[in-house]
């Protein structure tokens, strides 16, 4: 919203002239009004927005004729977010008192919150009829003034820069905006055949709504499944293998109609999705070789073909569609859904234009489906300036996920959650690496310690996925494992006697045996670092500024297969930085311990949670 901090300036402003202008009744009705108006604008002005609508209702519930209570809550109600309820009440001032220009000053506010700019900048004209010295009204309609000037100036560049595919973005954005969605402060950058992203005309405040799509313009899973294909698969009782299907089918008979209602947005999708592993060639699959990520590939193959068939079987007609159309259909569903909440049911859809938004975290905007205005909102979190990519959050997901899934791998964490040595951009927990363990078979107490994991023998078998960060609970549970496994005798014993024992998290037993537990896991580390061709520093020579081309799928593996490497490395530093200090007599681990106690490393924390006391403990 322009000038916002001007705008809260007028608004104490506009608060404390309607108080002092009020005229006091001097019935018992009129005087209980005027308390609940002045207990209202006492609670606005302490930023108590909740207990100011509580006051402002009694006051119109008292007395609803008075503009400046609605004018009030119309601040209120803005105060709030609920700008719907704001434009109401405006509006009701402007039908009150049409010759109060503080009326259309709350009218625009809330319509500019609105994103409704044009009929906000009426709104101010309006206004300024009635008044034309009015400094707030001028105030406003100068600077919603300069955002259409600023606009204009935008767009005009932009299409002095021309674009191949603009025609078909053009249409999508006349589509939406012709169904009422709005974002005025947005437009879409194209880089590649494979990535684009959206960027902002102008400066973008904090906490700014920056796109609103209608409900009519997203595609759910409920449209999915009351449509003729998705009730063909209902009635036919197949097991999906994903509740995405419904959307991807639909999305295929959309697609092949001769015309549908969402061609400018189905017109957008890529045509293909070279940048998806699953497409990759052998040359590029090889740049994976170690990587636990060619098992995923191969799983999510395995996994569509599966899908298809099973549909293919159940419904006669799905076999108009080929497994690469349906695999494609898919891909648009995994790599664009949304999850949504709307009025209470959960469900998720494809949102045209809200999933042109690239990932980047820290997140820097947040997304709702608002159940009054029917319809998706995106509002920044941070201030974005003009001509910047303006991004989504996909979520906190490690590195193999981003890429198997949605095709890219990401070089930094930049919130550094979980992050080692405290360096930003260097954060492991982005990263995960799989180690392979098991109970060796001739371990003298292998049935007792089988019976712990259920029994069955291929249960002595384990795969952990872990980031290099003991304080999460993946890893955690590799080293309950690990504990399991290397107790003996009164540790076993112990164990087995403790009530409702967790065996995906096992407290440290002794120093014997958590040294046989990092040995190990140092052991299989090292034995699945030695699985890649090319070690660390090799990778980490490729991933220097133009060894290779920024965004393409041979520095995607290498990132992929780096982050992986991290992980192994450290789990081996690990034990080889671990294994002394837990042999460390307490009175000369003191002083080292102290210095892990104000680090902040995964690292560190594993010394203060484990290493300090066992040693405490002797």
């Amino acid at each position: 919203m322009p000038a916002k901090k001007n705008k809260t300036k007028a608004k104490k402003a506009d608060e404390k002239e309607e108080t002092t202008t009020l005229h006091v009744e001097t019935t018992a009705t009129g005087q209980a009004t005027s308390n609940w108006k002045e207990k209202g604008n006492k609670a606005f002005s302490a930023q108590d927005f909740s207990v100011a609508l509580e006051c402002f209702n009694a006051a119109i519930n008292e007395d609803k004729s008075n503009h400046t209570l609605y004018s009030n809550r119309s601040a209120t109600h803005l105060a709030l977010k609920d700008y719907l309820k704001a434009l109401e009440d405006a509006e009701k001032v402007v039908t009150l008192k049409n010759d109060w220009p503080k009326g259309y000053f709350r009218k625009g506010q809330a319509l500019e919150a609105l994103l409704r700019y044009p009929e906000a900048h009426q709104a101010y004209q309006e206004g300024l009829k009635v008044d034309p010295t009015d400094k707030s009204l001028i105030a406003a309609k100068e600077e919603l003034q300069k955002l259409f000037d600023e606009l204009k100036i935008t767009e005009r560049e932009l299409n002095q820069a021309g674009n191949p595919n603009a025609d078909v973005f053009t249409s999508m954005v006349h589509w939406l905006r012709e169904g009422g969605a709005l974002f005025p402060k947005l437009y879409l950058q194209y880089y590649s055949e494979d990535y684009r992203g959206v960027h902002c005309l102008t400066k973008v405040p904090a906490d700014d709504v920056v796109l609103y799509v209608p409900f009519k313009y997203i595609m759910t899973s409920e449209v999915a499944k009351a449509s003729d294909i998705g009730k063909k698969i209902v009635s036919s009782g197949v097991d999906l293998r994903s509740k995405h299907s419904f959307l991807a089918s639909y999305l295929l008979q959309e697609k092949a109609k001769k015309s549908s209602f969402w061609d400018p947005y189905i017109n957008i999708l890529p045509a293909k999705y070279a940048n998806m592993p699953i497409f990759f060639d052998e040359e590029l699959l090889g740049w994976l070789k170690g990587s636990f990520c060619l098992g995923k590939i191969a799983d999510r193959i395995d996994s569509l073909r599966r899908e298809y068939d099973n549909i293919r079987r159940a419904v006669p007609e799905f076999a108009v569609y080929s497994h690469e159309q349906f695999i494609w259909a898919r891909l648009v569903v995994i790599t664009r859904i949304f999850g949504l909440v709307i009025q209470g049911n959960k469900t998720d859809g494809l949102v045209p234009y809200a999933d042109m938004l690239n990932h980047k975290r820290p997140r820097e905007t947040k997304w709702t489906f608002d159940d009054d205005r029917y319809g998706f909102l995106i509002t920044s979190l941070k201030t974005i300036q003009r001509g910047e990519q303006i991004f989504d959050s996909y979520g906190r997901k490690c590195n193999s996920r981003f890429f198997v899934n949605y095709g890219f791998a990401l070089d930094e964490n930049e919130d550094n959650e979980g992050g080692d040595e405290g360096k930003k951009g260097k954060g492991p927990s982005d990263n995960e690496a799989v180690l392979r363990v098991e109970l060796p078979a001739d371990d003298a107490a292998y049935q007792m310690k089988l019976r712990f994991l259920g029994g069955r023998p291929f249960q002595a078998r384990r795969e952990f996925q872990i980031p290099a960060n003991y304080k999460e609970k993946k890893c955690k549970e590799l080293f309950s494992f690990m504990r399991l496994i290397h107790a003996q005798d009164s540790e076993l014993m112990l164990l087995s006697s403790s009530d409702g024992l967790k065996l995906d998290d096992i407290e440290p037993i002794s120093i014997r045996n958590e040294i046989a537990a990092l040995n190990t896991i140092k052991k299989v580390a090292a034995e699945t670092l030695a699985g890649y061709p090319d070690s660390l520093e090799h990778d980490r020579e490729l991933l220097k500024p133009g060894a290779l081309v920024m965004f393409s799928n041979k520095r995607n593996c290498v990132v992929q297969r780096h982050g992986e490497k991290e992980v192994l490395t450290w789990l081996v530093e690990c034990a080889d930085k671990a294994i002394p200090l837990l042999q460390m007599p307490w009175k000369d681990l003191k002083r080292i311990a102290a210095k892990h106690n104000n680090g902040a490393s995964s690292f560190d924390y594993y010394v203060t949670s484990v290493v300090v006391v066992l040693v405490k403990r002797g």
